[in-house]
Parts: C-alpha cells; sequence; structure tokens
C-alpha cells in the first residue's frame, strides 16, 4: 500500500481498511489477546477498525463477558 497524504496539508494519512460497527465474539476474543500482548488500548481499537466504546464494552465484560476467559486459555496452551 502507498501512504496517502492529504491533497491540502500534505499530513501522512493510514489506509482503513477495516470498519466494524460492533464487534463478535472471536473480535472480542481478539482483542483481550491483543491487550495481553502488550497492545495498548488506542492499538485495539485502531487494529479493529471499530471505536473505543466498542472495545471498552468488551473489556468491562458488558458485551462477550466470557471472551477474557477464552482468550486466557488460548493464551496459556
Amino acid at each position: 500500500m502507498a501512504i496517502q497524504v492529504h491533497p491540502m496539508t500534505g499530513v501522512k494519512l493510514n489506509d482503513i481498511v477495516i470498519k466494524r460497527k460492533r464487534l463478535t465474539f472471536d473480535d472480542a476474543v481478539t482483542a483481550h489477546i491483543l491487550r495481553h500482548q502488550g497492545e495498548t488500548f488506542t492499538d485495539v481499537v485502531q487494529r479493529l477498525g471499530t471505536n473505543a466504546n466498542r472495545v471498552g464494552e468488551v473489556f468491562r465484560g458488558k458485551e462477550h463477558p466470557e471472551s477474557a476467559t477464552v482468550a486466557l486459555g488460548l493464551l496459556t496452551k
């Protein structure tokens, strides 16, 4: 992928390849794994292509509460 530059300011822009309005169970497990692997909250949000509210719901256990246990199980195999 070529680096995009804003035509008026010349600021380099990241490509947005994936946009998710909601997170599936597998997305939630992945979020927990990324966090355990040292990713920042912001990086998890960006890598999953969603907004901070969706990831926050997962980390607080409001959405897919069992995903944290599954993620930990995958990490300790």
